[in-house]
């Protein structure tokens, strides 16, 4: 028999305690005994799975033991048991949150049922509590992905708002993030036990939208045959994210209107009114400002829905960040591609930060992934690259066997901006000879730069403050010129 989770008995009653420690070791349980409270308490941190606790001991009581349980935020379920004749202390027990109680003698299958229950229970509520770690971190502002000055302000709204029930609206680029970053705000938000329901108003036909906003009673149509919810409902207690919502029609757009005035609404083919608590994020790639001009969008429903404004930078003003989105998704997909690939090439690197991105982010990691996919090496090769983006390679600098290594355990959002990687050219540099033009002097510091860098553009470029594109057009220049 495998050998099973660890059970605390406290018990004073040493017949009763041998007596319920060989019927759970019947069942392969380890087990601990006590005969005092002190004991238990001091022996916490072994982690039990379950506690089997005699309320009625001499000293610290059993009420008392759980009480010191709970305030130490410990989630460990306590089955308390109690003599036939004290059945108070054990109704009190159960309000500060024992799992159960049992009365003395304690039932063999009755024990055993409640030992398993237990476990199984206090298992789920550990898997449910990790998972929510881990979808608060996966969606935490600090791991979206960037240290450029505009993205540094977008951390810094997602901060401000989460912590306010108010609406927000995205706006941006098709690409740039707006759903990562509506479920930044839900995750690190008061909503973030219920759930993140999204809607992309433009995929959704006019004729079915209000079906899906409110869900529908039985026989509100033809082949209504059951009562369904409808988005918001599933919402209730969490985010509702409208993406595309200029693609909303004018019939859903009143609709909507009322229901961010109420709070509640009807389902179709009903008259009882549903009440809901939750926050609406909007998002949009287009002008709303337009779209209300023209008479397309309701004017006081872009006021309800603007209260807070994100406005997500296109990844062409933010290229400083393409290095690390691009070691962001070569880590993303190194297990799902079975190849290692810990790099990219110069000349890949350079055309990836020429490349305007018309479709942002989501545009780059297509791109790595394909790369990733496609290259023979470990590194990603400018012919890897789609055509398109090949072109945008203006010139190299040496050979391709330079690369953009992937940085380990790099902290992809950070305040500040990381100090250069290379040393800074000296303060005090020799003078030219003299007779020297300006080119010659300038060529002499480039070359200084990128050999100090050992041929990494992207460091000699920062070493000199200046961006890599300009770096890459004066090397072309001097190259050419000898």
């Amino acid at each position: 028999m495998a050998i099973k989770e660890l059970i605390f008995v406290v018990d004073t009653d040493i017949t009763h305690r041998q007596m319920m420690v060989g019927w759970l070791k019947d069942q392969g349980y380890q087990i601990k005994v006590f005969d005092n409270g002190e004991l238990c308490l001091n022996m916490l941190d072994e982690n039990p799975a379950a506690i089997c606790l005699d309320i009625n001991m001499p000293g610290l009581s059993g009420l008392e033991i759980l009480k010191r349980i709970r305030l130490a935020n410990r989630d460990i379920p306590v089955m308390v048991i109690t003599n036939n004749d004290a059945l108070g202390p054990a109704v009190e027990a159960m309000k500060i949150g024992a799992f159960d109680y049992m009365v003395k003698p304690v039932d063999k299958i009755r024990l055993q049922t409640n030992v398993e229950r237990a476990i199984e229970m206090y298992s789920m509520v550990n898997k449910i509590q990790r998972l929510q770690g881990e979808l608060k971190k996966t969606y935490s502002y600090k791991n979206i992905v960037g240290h450029s000055e505009s993205m540094r302000q977008i951390f810094g709204q997602i901060d401000e708002v989460s912590g306010i029930n108010i609406n927000v609206f995205i706006g941006g680029e098709s690409g740039t993030g707006k759903e990562l970053v509506a479920k930044a705000i839900h995750f690190n938000s008061a909503y973030r036990m219920g759930d993140f329901v999204a809607i992309n108003c433009g995929a959704i036909p006019e004729e079915l939208q209000e079906n899906e906003f409110f869900g529908h009673e039985k026989g509100a149509f033809t082949g209504a045959d059951d009562s369904r919810p409808g988005k918001l409902e599933g919402a209730n207690g969490g985010t509702l994210f409208l993406d595309e919502i200029g693609e909303m029609s004018p019939k859903m757009q009143v609709k909507l209107l009322r229901f961010l005035q109420d709070k509640s609404f009807e389902k179709v083919g009903g008259t009882k009114k549903i009440n809901v608590d939750l926050r609406v994020i909007s998002a949009t790639n287009r002008n709303l400002q337009d779209a209300v001009k023209e008479g397309r969008f309701r004017e006081d429903l872009y006021y309800r829905l603007m209260v807070y404004l994100i406005s997500l930078p296109p990844l062409r003003v933010r290229k400083d960040d393409i290095p690390l989105l691009i070691n962001h998704f070569l880590k993303k997909y190194k297990d799902e591609i079975p190849k290692k690939i810990t790099s990219v090439s110069s000349y890949a690197m350079e055309a990836l930060d020429r490349y305007p991105w018309p479709g942002n982010v989501r545009q780059l990691e297509n791109e790595i992934y394909r790369a990733m996919v496609t290259t023979q090496t470990n590194m990603v090769q400018i012919e890897n690259l789609s055509p398109d983006i090949q072109k945008h390679r203006e010139g190299h600098v040496g050979d391709d066997n330079r690369f953009i290594p992937a940085i380990e355990n790099q902290q992809t959002v950070q305040p500040v901006i990381s100090a250069p990687i290379v040393e800074p050219l000296s303060s005090h540099p020799t003078l030219p000879a003299a007779g020297s033009t300006f080119d010659e002097i300038e060529k002499k510091a480039f070359l200084e730069a990128l050999n100090r860098a050992n041929g990494k553009v992207p460091q000699a470029a920062k070493a000199l403050g200046i961006s890599r594109a300009t770096f890459y057009r004066k090397i072309k220049k001097y190259r050419s010129a000898t």
